[in-house]
């Protein structure tokens, strides 16, 4: 039996903002579960807690309850041995949706389901969601769609609507792919050993028809990959823009995924007013000259490099992950070709060590003229530094959207971006006439710099 509407909707995350967030997804996901409780649904958000539910502050904040749920028990690794795992839940009430936090409640679950960096341990984590996931549809309304993010939320998912499906209820998934990729894993992994995935037969949305599909049979045809396997199963595909759906998702599955594929463009709150209100009452006025100050508050203090010698030169500001791909290397080497430019790079670590070192030995080579920080810039703060910056600068080598582009657009900031992905549909380039910043060619510091 189908839903004849849509009245109750799960998300299932591994991020969402402000209780977890490294990129993009946490705002996407909270901008979804926002609008779709706007317009009524009934919307709960599904995830791991990462360890936030310890922490006091968030638990207030929140206001978290422990929910009456928990599952245990013992999954067979490869080498024969049972490996016991529990779990428990937590409730809390955001914005007009519900969010649910799954949480280790042994030592042994909780070193790994628990540990704060939200991808740590993720392929753990997700097979124990799984599991957790199976087990809380018991307790549960069955929802009218399932909503998977990314390639660690597949199997948890995958497993849902298998689950209700044994019950005689079809739940359509819609899988949103933000950022693709995922690590391939022999049958064990998601069995009913480990995650607890069964191997009998489903019936799989083909575009044009219902086929039945077994479930081991598809995971070994696709190598293992838990994002082809998701692409495979899900009755539709989300992802962020055209260009990341024709140049990146076509050209690894095929064309023929677009006859069930969508654009949900992520989406922001950010207003202008509202932050030139909070410049005005807290600066007196909202001059660019206040981001220097802002600079110097929070982003010199714990900065890799030390302040900026100069405060006439014009302030650009990039942000996001520490990865090649995001190309804070090239913006750094962009102020070779800019002299009368400074640049603040607002970074969140995720682990690139070498990655992390090269752009630290290129600021130290720029001293004065580039600021590093890891360190978290308030809201409030980090918003005005982009709006009172000359220009946000997104020098991306592939991006599937580019948040920090539509925010930063959004309170009137031009863009210089690369020419790629996302990118491309968010900015227009303003030698075309009209437009809102500036494309660049991919991977040229020169380009950018001048």
């Amino acid at each position: 039996m189908a839903p004849r509407s849509v009245r109750r909707v799960w998300i299932i995350s591994f991020e969402l903002s402000p209780i977890v967030k490294v990129g993009g997804l946490g705002e996407a996901v909270r901008r979804y579960a926002e609008a779709l409780a706007e317009r009524g649904l009934e919307v709960t958000v599904l995830m791991p807690s990462h360890g936030r539910h310890l922490d006091l502050g968030i638990r207030s904040r929140l206001g978290l309850r422990p929910l009456d749920f928990t599952i245990c028990g013992d999954r067979r690794g490869l080498d024969g041995k049972q490996y016991s795992f529990c779990l428990g839940a937590e409730e809390a009430f955001i914005n007009g949706f519900r969010v649910v936090m799954f949480k280790g409640l042994d030592y042994a679950t909780g070193v790994v389901f628990d540990s704060w960096y939200p991808y740590s341990y993720v392929e753990e984590k997700s097979a124990i969601m799984t599991r957790a996931l199976r087990a809380f549809s018991w307790h549960e309304v069955q929802p009218d769609l399932i909503h998977v993010n990314d390639w660690h939320s597949v199997l948890p998912g995958v497993a849902l609507r298998d689950e209700f499906e044994i019950r005689g209820y079809s739940i359509p998934l819609v899988y949103s792919i933000h950022l693709s990729g995922s690590p391939s894993f022999p049958w064990h992994y998601a069995s009913p050993d480990w995650s607890g995935l069964d191997d009998g037969y489903h019936l799989v949305w083909r575009v044009a028809r219902h086929e039945p599909v077994n479930s081991r049979a598809l995971w070994e045809q696709v190598g293992g990959n838990v994002e082809a396997f998701g692409v495979h199963l899900s009755d539709a595909i989300a992802t962020v823009s055209l260009s990341y759906l024709r140049e990146e998702l076509e050209r690894k599955y095929g064309s023929w995924i677009e006859g069930k594929s969508c654009v949900i463009y992520n989406s922001t709150d950010w207003k202008r007013q509202v932050v030139e209100s909070w410049v005005t009452t807290n600066y007196g006025s909202a001059d660019r000259t206040v981001a220097y100050e802002l600079v110097d508050k929070y982003v010199v203090p714990g900065s890799w490099t030390g302040p900026l010698d100069s405060r006439e030169r014009a302030l650009f500001i990039t942000s996001g992950r520490l990865t090649s791909q995001k190309g804070v290397d090239i913006a750094i080497r962009a102020l070779d070709y800019a002299p009368s430019a400074s640049l603040v790079v607002l970074g969140i670590p995720v682990g690139d060590y070498g990655y992390e070192q090269y752009i630290r030995r290129l600021a130290e080579e720029r001293r004065g003229r580039v600021v590093i920080t890891t360190n978290r810039v308030p809201d409030e703060a980090y918003k005005a530094l982009v709006m009172l910056s000359t220009a946000t600068v997104a020098p991306s080598r592939w991006e599937p959207f580019g948040l920090v582009a539509l925010e930063s657009l959004a309170v009137g900031t031009p863009v210089i971006a690369s020419r790629v992905g996302g990118l491309k549909e968010i900015v227009i380039d303003l030698r075309s006439g009209e437009g809102d910043g500036l494309l660049v060619n991919v991977e040229d510091p020169k380009d950018l710099g001048l």
